[in-house]
């Protein structure tokens, strides 16, 4: 991973909350909670603009990568096709061994600035060669 954009935002994006795609995620998980769930749980940080975007912008070679934990925190719930910010940075990036730590921490918010959601994502590279 690129050490030099930690703590950098590397992208901002600019959509909303679609009903349609909310209405999608319920469906999907057809449980009782799945309107709530719907509300909470309606992007993933590092592929809000598509699979790749974020992953080369920051150099992450996923042949040699796995996901190391993900984590959600909500000030409250999305509201059906409310225009939101997102944000994503790359927060930290560190080395132990032959192993790169990256965490990207992507805001989710309304064009006013009010939270709506934070997201932690790590990731974790193996170095060096096969």
């Amino acid at each position: 991973m690129k050490e030099e954009l930690k703590g950098q935002v590397i992208r901002t994006v600019k959509t909303k909350a679609h009903a349609v795609k909310m209405a999608e995620l319920e469906k999907t998980i057809g449980t009782a909670s799945a309107r709530d769930t719907a509300s909470l749980a309606l992007f993933f940080g590092p592929t809000v603009e598509g699979d790749l975007g974020l992953i080369e912008d920051i150099g992450l070679d996923l042949g040699r990568a796995l996901l190391g934990g993900f984590e959600l925190r909500w000030s409250r719930p999305f509201v059906p096709d409310e225009p939101v910010v997102i944000e994503t940075r790359l927060a930290d990036v560190s080395t132990k061994g032959n192993l790169q730590f990256g965490v990207v921490e992507t805001k989710i918010s309304t064009p006013e600035g009010e939270e709506i959601q934070t997201q932690t994502t790590t990731f974790i590279e193996r170095q060096g060669s096969d």
